[in-house]
This record gives structure tokens, C-alpha cells and sequence, in this order.
């Protein structure tokens, strides 16, 4: 979810002086480099450090990196652990938990909590130690974490060659009745560099295969989504691409689609699936990778978070 700053004052001020005074952690001149990145969005737009701000103004920005100065801080959390050894541990995140610390974010992430319950962590980054990939606030699931370097080296190879076997769950508008692939190169938005959008040839290349949990006329599927690279937002950007945007995702939602869309036969069971979920409705369901000193192939699954599955039994009822 991204986060809000609201100026509002009689006088003038410069974009970069004024978000120094919220952020004093950031040097100016850090600040001045995200402005001109896009981390922070005036108005709807990319502005210049020097952009004017008068009268009202709203300024977005969502999880910017700490400062490597910052102190990361422990946190007693309840982590819901899945596996756990001397080299790796594996949580079920739950939604709406931001994985480490970034601005307006210094406590209460997964890192906190993990910080806590591990003595030892990957030293590889040293502003989120033992984090090998992530999850957006909003997506639940399996999230894995090192303990130490050499598990951290290993495994991040093992998702950079795409050995690593992915498995989501993601409940999305539209009926989709047959398996698909997802190609092409996602960039950022240059209207919104917080929103990743998909081009012939611009950006990282990114794949994603896409399976129906089964088959059916209502207008809301249940896909198992293979993701075969691990591009920021892939999943999110890809099937708002094929116009499948996942429930509840504001920020790829394209507008096409709410619960009058459809036959009116459809709109009460709709309305009663979004009541059940307030949230980006994709989970992160399975890992198969190779482990770090075993050099075994593991499997390791999160159970269906309950808010998903009480979907999932909704629409596997109207399959019947």
C-alpha cells in the first residue's frame, strides 16, 4: 500500500527541502536522488528536486530503502515458522507485513521479528540481513531466509539461474479457462515509477505460466501461477496485462472490472467474495529449491491463508 504525505501550507517550498524535513535520516542530496528516480510522485507526476510546492499538495512514496547507517532494531513478532535448521528458516508471512525496513517502515517488519528469533543472519546486505527474495506487503506465504552467507550465496544463485520452482495462488477478475504464458520486459511506469508495466523491449525480461485451479462460467478464477523469472510486481503487472488483474490490487486494477460488470446473476456472489477479502488477493504457495548443505531438493508449501480460502471454497461450490 503506498503511503501519503499531504502539503498543505500559504507559502512556497522547494520538494527536496520540504521532504528533508519529514525524512532527517536522509541526506539532501539522498533525497534529491530519489526524487529524481521517482520513489516520490507529486500530484499524479515525476517532478524535479526543485519543484515548487504551494498551496495543497499530495506526495506518494512506498518503501524506500533505509539508510545504511539506520539501526535495524529486534522485535518480538509472532512468526509463523515453517522449517527451520542451522542454514535456512522458512516463514508464512502473514498479509499486510512489509518484509524489511524501509522508510516510514523502521519496526514492525518480518525482519524485526526475525531479527529477534535468529541469533545469526546473512551479512551479504547489511540493511536487510538474511533476506534472499521478497514479498509485497499485501502477498501472505512462504518467504525464505538465510543464516548465514554461504546458505544466502547459494540459494540467491539458485533463484537467479530460475531454478527455483514457484508456485502462487492468486484470485483474480475474469473467467480464464485455460493454461497460459505470460512474456515480455517490465519497466516502470514513467507516469508512476511505483507500477511496473510490460514492453517489447524496454526493461528486465520477465515470464510467468499460469494454470485454472479448475474450470467454470463465474466471472472470479482461482489460478496456480508459476512464475519462472522474479521481477518486482511480475505476477501483479502480468496479468493486469492480460486484463485478469488480481482482486483487490488498486494499484494494476485497470478499471475494467467490479461487481456490475457482470451478468446480474453474478453481482451478489461478487459482492460477498469482496467482502471476505480486503486484500491483494495472492499468496506465495510453494518453494522447490535445493538446500545449502544437504544438496537435497526440499518442497516447502504455506497453508491457504483463511481469507483466501473462504474464496476458494465459494467458488469451488458454484463448480459443483
Amino acid at each position: 500500500m503506498n503511503k501519503k504525505i499531504l502539503y498543505q501550507s500559504d507559502s512556497s517550498l522547494r520538494l527536496d527541502i520540504f521532504l528533508k524535513t519529514k525524512f532527517p535520516e536522509f541526506s539532501r542530496s539522498k533525497i534529491q536522488k530519489l526524487i529524481k528516480n521517482g520513489s516520490f510522485i507529486v500530484d499524479g507526476s515525476i517532478v524535479k528536486p526543485s519543484h515548487v510546492l504551494t498551496d495543497v499538495a499530495e506526495i506518494i512514496f512506498n518503501n524506500i530503502p533505509i539508510e545504511e547507517n539506520c539501526k535495524l532494531i529486534s522485535e518480538k513478532m509472532d512468526l509463523n515458522i515453517l522449517y527451520e535448521d542451522d542454514d535456512i528458516i522458512a516463514i508464512n508471512k502473514k498479509p499486510g507485513i512489509v518484509v524489511h525496513p524501509g522508510i516510514g517502515n523502521y519496526s514492525g517488519t518480518l525482519l524485526n521479528g526475525i531479527l529477534y528469533h535468529c541469533e545469526n543472519l546473512s551479512t551479504i546486505n547489511q540493511d536487510r540481513p538474511g533476506i534472499i527474495h521478497r514479498l509485497d506487503k499485501e502477498t501472505s506465504g512462504l518467504i525464505l531466509v538465510a543464516k548465514n552467507d554461504n546458505s544466502h550465496y547459494y540459494i540467491s544463485e539458485q533463484f537467479a539461474n530460475r531454478e527455483v520452482v514457484k508456485v502462487y495462488k492468486a484470485i483474480v477478475w475474469g473467467n480464464i479457462n485455460a493454461d497460459g504464458e505470460i512474456e515480455g520486459y517490465l519497466e516502470r511506469n514513467p507516469n508512476n515509477r511505483l507500477v511496473f508495466r510490460l514492453s517489447n523491449s524496454k526493461g528486465k525480461f520477465s515470464s510467468t505460466n499460469y494454470s485454472p485451479e479448475f474450470s467454470n462460467e463465474f466471472p472470479i478464477t482461482l489460478l496456480n501461477v508459476f512464475p519462472k523469472t522474479g521481477r518486482t510486481h511480475q505476477i501483479r503487472a502480468h496479468l493486469s496485462f492480460i486484463n485478469h488483474p488480481i482482486i483487490n490490487d488498486d494499484m494494476y486494477y485497470n478499471g475494467k472490472y467490479n461487481a456490475n460488470s457482470f451478468h446480474q446473476k453474478y453481482s451478489c456472489e461478487i459482492n460477498n467474495i469482496l467482502k471476505v477479502i480486503k486484500r491483494v488477493a495472492l499468496h506465495s504457495y510453494k518453494l522447490t529449491f535445493k538446500h545449502p548443505t544437504k544438496k537435497k531438493l526440499m518442497t516447502l508449501k504455506a497453508p491457504i491463508p483463511k481469507d483466501l480460502l473462504d474464496v476458494i471454497k465459494r467458488l469451488e461450490l458454484m463448480n459443483e
